[in-house]
């Protein structure tokens, strides 16, 4: 009668163990070079990102101080904060910045034009106009982005309150609900 499963002779079981033993090998060795390379692309992906961030508060940085520098008015292009960058620091203990070294968090400094060419930039039309800055597809960490243009949105609020009749005690509306006189 035939035996089921048939038996294996010790040289097959021997080539059966030397297979098995090969397959696990190169799996162990496939999930190390997985995980490898994985760690190389975090690591590239926090540096590019590290990166995009001081380029970010770099540009967000001089925008401040070209509007202090200005009266409150923002550039409009990118030459305007080329030709002034050495500007007037922004007011200290508001919700921006008070320094350069605080604004760039800790991160290295990097200059100027290499961080308008890293980010986005759309320029308002007019100087009343804040500039909006954006990634251009590069990683950043999470919140740079609405940090820095939290930064310029406040600044421009800041300015509007200062002109505004009564100064910066002026109230934010000074007209009643609808329907109440």
């Amino acid at each position: 009668m035939n035996e089921y499963p048939p038996q294996m002779t010790p040289e097959q079981a021997a080539r059966n163990r030397r297979v098995i033993v090969w397959v696990a090998v190169i799996f162990v060795l496939v999930c190390i070079s997985v995980s490898v390379w994985g760690f190389m692309v975090t690591r590239t992906s926090r540096e590019r990102a590290k990166q995009t961030d001081a380029a970010l508060r770099s540009v967000a940085w001089s925008i401040l101080c070209y509007a202090s520098s200005n009266n409150g008015a923002f550039p409009t292009s990118d030459k305007a904060i080329e030709i002034s960058t050495a500007g007037v620091a922004p007011p200290t203990g508001k919700p921006w910045p008070s320094s350069y070294e605080s604004a760039m968090g800790g991160l290295p400094p990097i200059a100027l034009g290499t961080a308008q060419a890293m980010i986005g930039i759309s320029w308002g039309a007019t100087a009343d106009v804040v500039p909006n800055l954006n990634t251009k597809g590069l990683p950043s960490t999470f919140g740079t982005v609405d940090t820095v243009n939290g930064w310029m949105a406040e600044f421009a609020k800041d300015k509007i309150r200062e002109r505004a009749p009564g100064g910066a005690s002026a109230p934010e509306s000074n007209s009643a609900p609808r329907g109440e006189k």
